[in-house]
């Protein structure tokens, strides 16, 4: 091998080329890997390695780091990167002329992604373990400038050492902060950056490789904990609150029984019922507190699922992984970590099966608050017994909060718990039914004038003595919560009995004024083939009707008319296929449902979104 002149050797087997960024290549076994792209200046320079790299890791989507990978691809090497960062990368174009580019508030750095998209071969998921040449790679989880940042721990020949992006420049330092500064005037990536920092400090590596760095650090731990006090002291000076802090690097469960006990970090409220042998069910499981979301916009990419409640788990009990989830309803802050433990510990997710089928197929619905990946999921009859370890629990459906909740009732320690999902909020989550309510109801979700009353009948009819809220604390259930929530359900009837048409001899379509929708709402083919599509929709009136739809497409686009008849306030269906024009391509292409009731013309009740001829939706 001739002697290197652009690259340097900073480790036996680790070379470095000073690019927009430290681009690192590393020799494992007959494998040569690369982390970070740059700008690709070193491509140039390949034949001074002692293999020609295969393999390119992306930490993060900035493109002072990403934009080389572009040529990289191009000279047959493989690009991985983060499953967070899989749109910044690989749809740049989509997500630059989707972003508010005037009023920002919103100030992550998703405007530094790549002017082009990146063919990443491989989307990395958090903790997922690879086998590469001689070494065992971990992707390990390190968000802090960008939402979906990762490390890479690398172990071969008894050697531990982790490419860790911008998590650290220098001891004590970063090179930037103004990414952390991920909304208007706060500073939560560097809570992120907190968090961070402790998951690589518990590997306890023998170096770290920075992106942004003069030299590799050979003495983590003092630099990482310098850079930890740090950035604790530019939050203080923000005057953030000592729990929220601590949530960066600590974690934690409260006893409500001896067996039931609530994440001390879960965005929603978070439950576990442990079992006398040591199994774990958790009832619900979403973001971890402040550090799967962060961004004031709600794109998926921003809602990261990180792992909380287990180490804690591990501590008290010896408890290694979550064997089952019971959902209390779909929305993506009680279920988006559930992928992710179904990927690391195949843990079983069971929910009613008055919605099992929106988290199963999230494409399919338009509901708001559904997380996008699917969900392998086990439907459970409703007002059933069901049985989990020695426990036994029954779900009773109710409405409002979402059409499509349940409340989840059983027994532990001698205590007759129900967990109320997000039905029933107080405006003060430290004093729960400390008076007034909220008002939860989220049309787009579903609701009916009846939702409160049904489900105020639900608890009355189970008595609870402690309530397991969807967000806050677990509580006793004084004598007044009854009187609070028979107050909520006559405000909720009086208020839209006031507002809107709703009296039996009226033509309606309930609180949600949902006429019908269509399902799936997203449909994606390779070319223009045809495709079938269910329209529901409801009848408006107190009497029997006959509902005509027809579905507005595309010119050259074909699927016919349906009738249905319908009942008094009934809902209903009809199934269209949909034959498109030859060769059409399309992405996101709305087609709408029109509605015509005994003659009566409702106009384009829904839409669907069609995407025809393209890799993404």
């Amino acid at each position: 091998m001739a002697a290197l002149t652009q690259w340097e050797t900073v480790r036996d087997g680790l070379y470095r080329y000073r690019d927009s960024c430290m681009v690192y290549a590393m020799r494992l076994g007959q494998q040569m890997l690369v982390v970070n792209a740059g700008t690709g200046a070193w491509i140039d320079a390949m034949s001074e390695l002692p293999l020609r790299p295969t393999l390119l890791v992306l930490t993060h989507f900035f493109r002072d780091h990403s934009a080389g990978a572009v040529r990289a691809a191009g000279e047959g090497i493989e690009v991985w990167a983060s499953h967070w960062e899989d749109e910044q990368l690989s749809d740049p174009l989509g997500l630059f002329s989707r972003r508010e580019i005037y009023i920002i508030y919103d100030n992550q750095w998703d405007l530094f992604a790549p002017v082009e998209p990146v063919p990443v071969r491989r989307r990395l998921q958090d903790w997922e373990q690879l086998e590469v040449g001689d070494a065992r790679i971990t992707v390990i989880p390190t968000p802090g400038v960008s939402l979906g940042a990762i490390s890479l721990l690398v172990e071969r020949e008894g050697e531990r050492g982790v490419f860790c992006g911008e998590l650290i420049h220098a001891p004590g330092k970063v090179l930037r902060l103004a990414p952390l500064q991920y909304n208007y005037n706060d500073l939560p990536g560097a809570r992120n950056l907190l968090y961070a920092i402790d998951q690589v400090r518990r590997l306890r590596p023998d170096w770290l490789a920075g992106s942004t760095g003069p030299q590799v650090i050979t003495e983590p731990q003092p630099a990482l904990a310098l850079l930890s006090d740090r950035l604790v002291g530019a939050l203080e000076a923000r005057g953030i609150e000592p729990d929220s802090l601590a949530a960066a690097w600590s974690d934690g469960i409260e006893e409500i029984t001896p067996h039931l006990y609530q994440s001390r970090h879960g965005e929603a409220s978070t439950y576990f019922l442990v079992s006398d042998s040591g199994v774990v069910l958790s009832i619900d499981y979403g973001y971890r507190d402040g550090l799967g979301s962060g961004a004031s916009y709600p794109y998926p990419r921003n809602r990261r699922a990180l792992l909380h409640g287990l180490e804690p788990l591990r501590e008290r009990f010896g408890i290694e992984r979550i064997d089952t989830v019971l959902v209390t309803h779909f929305h993506d802050d009680h279920v988006n970590g559930i992928p992710t433990l179904q990927r690391l510990f195949g843990t079983r997710c069971m929910a009613s099966e008055t919605f099992a089928h929106i988290l199963s197929d999230p494409a399919a619905y338009a509901f708001p608050c559904t997380w996008p990946e699917p969900i392998d999921v086990t439907p459970l009859a409703n007002r059933t017994v069901h049985r989990w370890q020695e426990y036994e629990f029954e779900l009773y459906p109710v409405s409002g909060h979402t059409r499509y909740s349940t409340i989840v009732a059983l027994n532990v320690d001698g205590e007759r718990v129900v967990a109320t999902g997000d039905q029933y909020f107080f405006r003060d989550f430290e004093r729960p039914g400390q008076g007034p309510a909220m008002h939860n109801h989220v049309y787009r979700n579903g609701a009916v004038l009846s939702s409160f009353r049904e489900s105020q009948a639900v608890v009355e009819e189970l008595q609870p003595t402690i309530i397991l809220p969807g967000h806050g604390s677990a509580y006793r259930v004084p004598e007044a919560f009854y009187g609070w929530i028979d107050g909520y359900r006559e405000e909720y009837e009086r208020i839209h009995r006031d507002l809107m048409p709703l009296d039996d001899d009226e033509g309606h379509f309930e609180v949600d004024s949902r006429a019908g929708w269509l399902e799936p709402y997203r449909v994606r083919r390779n070319d223009a083939t045809e495709f079938t599509i269910t329209a529901h929709v409801r009848n408006p009136y107190p009497a029997s009707a006959r509902i005509t739809l027809r579905l507005i497409l595309p010119e050259g686009w074909r699927a016919g008319e349906a009738v249905v008849e319908l009942g008094p306030r009934e809902e209903g269906s009809a199934r269209f296929t949909v034959r498109p024009s030859a060769h059409a391509v399309c992405r996101r292409r709305p087609i709408a449902l029109e509605m015509t009731a005994d003659g009566h013309p409702f106009g384009q009740i829904a839409e669907a979104l069609v995407t025809l001829g393209e890799d993404r939706f």
